[in-house]
């Protein structure tokens, strides 16, 4: 048995990205031959292209998918060139002059001339030193990133407006609570926006992308995720931004690890003057930051940490990102509402009664199905079943009724194999799986096994609905050469969401977050808080499951 473990955490680890790129029609894609276990959702985290967008190049994907069988993936290598870090400070205290949304840019290669540039790109010398004022011979250098040319202004696309729609955010403010904290800034026209990113501009000065198409590496991920979240964010920006309502972005290159700049960015005197902070990204950077923000009644905002310790004594924080166990209740809300009925059984199995963590879900979800049952008037003293692995669901299972089998661990080896032996013993059985969404994407989980089981899981993106966002990702791809990764969606919505909210009623709204429920193209917001000196958890998500050989989004909200 040690040795098949062995083994599947080795085929885990192996799965690599295709060697063969085609150019088709001016467009590389990597054209994968899908090997057996492999899932189409794998694929998707695999080459970070969404899901949808690989239906979209393979049809015939939609009906079956078998070993060997070819498919066209978009090949995503970012460009560094959007931003571009200034020499003489650690911080990037505002966005570059040079706006990727409105402006061609381009990185002079070895040796290039201005001559060469003008003529590669049709221009004159004097449009590129219009754009570029102080560009001449002495100063044009090798990987220097100018202006190349005007883009056409696009128009705003109804999908931008629209992820707001779901609710009435124009209502009126609701009637202040005497218990709460008054945010006492007042509402006006023109907002300071702090965005703090990890982009390691240190590390992208010796990035050379040419030598990563050259050698299909990939990009650096952390600055990558930045590039992306600031590039949706940036998006939104520009469309809510009217001669009546200003948003300046100061972006700050900050990174969890570096302690040094956190500190000097919270002492930063431009931080009094911010109205809104988004980020960073990660709990260690985010704890000192949210200190600052509750010093000043800023409200401030965590884009991707889960853990809900952050909102402690602290109204002006809220996060965006379920925590694990606000994906665990929905998952066991789900199963009341959509799956289980009176006749039916529901299994819990567990990998190892020895991992704490998995213990405390079980724990923790029994606990939660058990009291949401009574509070529905059920009488069945307790109907969850915790049992040890696949030979504890094969004693637990009974054949008359539909089988609900919840595994709620993180062990990939362990998760491996019980989904296959499980879908093995569940031929012609009444079994349904449910867990979390990391097991859709293991590689050596095949896809019949997950389509057999129904597999079902929560996750806090719509990862479907990316197809929504067609226009702004056509621009994105024609700017980036790439499809966008999830947290071009993210940083989009995100902004959409928060900014629409300030716009209509000043700062004053994040002390009622739990009032402006929100439904995206790729989130939800729906904000809880426990009390009035706690800040705001997001438990806003969908359900998943996989039928007919395609990932699903449920009508469960």
């Amino acid at each position: 048995m040690l040795v098949v473990g062995f083994l599947i955490q080795l085929n885990i680890q192996a799965q690599t990205k295709s060697t063969v790129i085609k150019n088709i029609d001016g467009v590389e894609y990597y054209i994968h031959s899908i090997e057996k276990g492999q899932s189409l959702y794998s694929l998707s985290k695999l080459y970070n292209v969404p899901l949808d967008e690989i239906y979209s190049l393979n049809p015939e994907a939609k009906v079956s998918t078998k070993p060997g069988q070819e498919l066209k993936i978009p090949v995503r290598i970012p460009k560094i060139a959007v931003i571009t870090p200034t020499a003489s400070t650690q911080n990037i205290n505002s966005v570059n002059e040079i706006d990727s949304t409105k402006y061609k840019v381009y990185k002079v290669a070895s040796k290039e001339t201005i001559y060469a540039i003008t003529k590669k790109f049709k221009i004159s010398e004097i449009e590129l030193k219009r754009w570029n004022p102080g560009l001449n011979a002495q100063t044009l250098k090798e990987g220097q990133v100018i202006i190349v040319g005007e883009k056409k202004p696009s128009s705003i696309r109804s999908v931008e407006m629209a992820t707001v729609a779901s609710v009435n955010l124009n209502e009126k403010m609701p009637v202040a609570d005497t218990n709460k904290i008054v945010i006492r800034k007042e509402k006006k026209n023109a907002y300071q926006l702090a965005l703090l990113l990890p982009f390691r501009f240190d590390e992208l000065e010796n990035v050379d992308v040419q030598a990563l198409v050259k050698n299909k590496s990939n990009f650096p991920s952390i600055p990558s995720l930045a590039l992306d979240f600031y590039l949706g964010f940036k998006r939104a920006v520009d469309s809510l931004s009217k001669p009546d309502f200003s948003l300046s972005v100061n972006l700050y290159d900050i990174d969890d690890k570096d302690s040094a700049k956190l500190a000097q960015t919270v002492v930063d005197p431009k931080f009094e003057k911010t109205d809104f902070i988004f980020g960073p990204l990660h709990i260690y950077g985010f704890k000192p930051m949210a200190k600052m923000a509750k010093d000043f009644q800023t409200p401030i905002v965590s884009p991707l940490t889960s853990q809900n310790k952050i909102l402690f004594d602290n109204i002006f924080v809220s996060k965006t990102n379920p925590s694990q166990f606000t994906l665990m209740e929905e998952l066991a809300d789900y199963c009341i509402d959509s799956l289980i009925k009176t006749s039916e059984k529901i299994i819990l199995a567990v990998s190892s009664m020895n991992d704490k963590r998995e213990q405390t879900f079980v724990k923790a979800f029994k606990k939660y199905y058990n009291d949401k049952q009574l509070l529905k008037g059920k009488t069945l003293k307790d109907t969850i079943q915790v049992v040890r692995g696949l030979v504890g669901v094969k004693g637990a299972y009974k054949s008359d009724v539909k089988n609900i089998v919840i595994v709620l661990s993180s062990n990939e080896v362990f998760i491996s194999d019980f989904t296959t032996q499980l879908a093995i013993f569940a031929q012609k059985k009444d079994i349904t799986l449910c867990g979390w969404e990391s097991v859709s994407s293991l590689e050596n989980i095949d896809q019949e096994y997950l389509n057999q089981l129904h597999y079902t899981f929560p996750c806090q993106y719509n990862l479907t609905n990316t197809g929504a966002y067609k226009n702004m990702v056509d621009e994105y791809k024609a700017d980036q050469n790439a499809f966008p990764s999830e947290y071009f969606f993210i940083g989009f919505d995100m902004a959409i969401y928060y900014l629409n909210l300030l716009k209509l009623h000043g700062p004053g709204y994040v002390i009622y977050l739990d009032q402006f429920p929100s439904e995206s193209s790729y989130m939800r917001f729906k904000f809880v808080h426990p009390d009035n000196n706690t800040g705001f958890d997001n438990r806003g998500g969908y359900i998943f499951t996989y039928t007919d050989y395609s990932l699903r989004l449920t009508g469960w909200k």
